[in-house]
């Protein structure tokens, strides 16, 4: 049975050789290459799906936008646009949607969400909460 110090020197020289195993790693071009191609890759793939996301949203605001010409007094079409504007981070555009929506229909909620929703992501807290007391 191992003492207790011989326990703690094994304990300590098996903490040595994976730090040297470490460093072998670390050390290995094709393991950096292969992490930093993981990476490129991760980013590439992010930025991608951000551009692919963002044409979707605003090919969004184009069909709802054809839908308010034909019918301006809906408002789900008003609210959805709002909707698609935040996603695209144009909160403004986003507020007058939303407000145009509950200006047409007072008692539709998501109207209240989406322009709560768009004052919190500006950091305006007070109307934000008002909007969100609606719902």
């Amino acid at each position: 049975m191992p003492t207790m110090a011989a326990e703690k020197s094994d304990a300590f020289l098996a903490e040595q050789i994976k730090q040297q195993a470490n460093e072998a790693f670390k050390g290995n071009p094709s393991v950096q290459l292969i992490h930093l191609f993981t990476v490129l890759y991760i980013y590439m793939m992010g930025t991608l799906c951000w551009v692919l996301t963002a044409n979707k949203f605003s090919q969004a605001i184009d069909l709802y936008t054809k839908a308010i010409e034909l019918n301006g007094q809906n408002a789900v079409y008003w609210a959805n646009r709002a909707f698609s504007h935040a996603k695209l981070e144009e909160y403004g555009s986003a507020i007058q949607d939303a407000s145009r929506a509950i200006e047409i229909d007072p008692k539709y909620s998501k109207g209240y969400y989406r322009r709560g929703a768009a004052y919190l992501s500006m950091g305006k807290f007070k109307e934000a909460l008002k909007d969100f007391q609606q719902v």
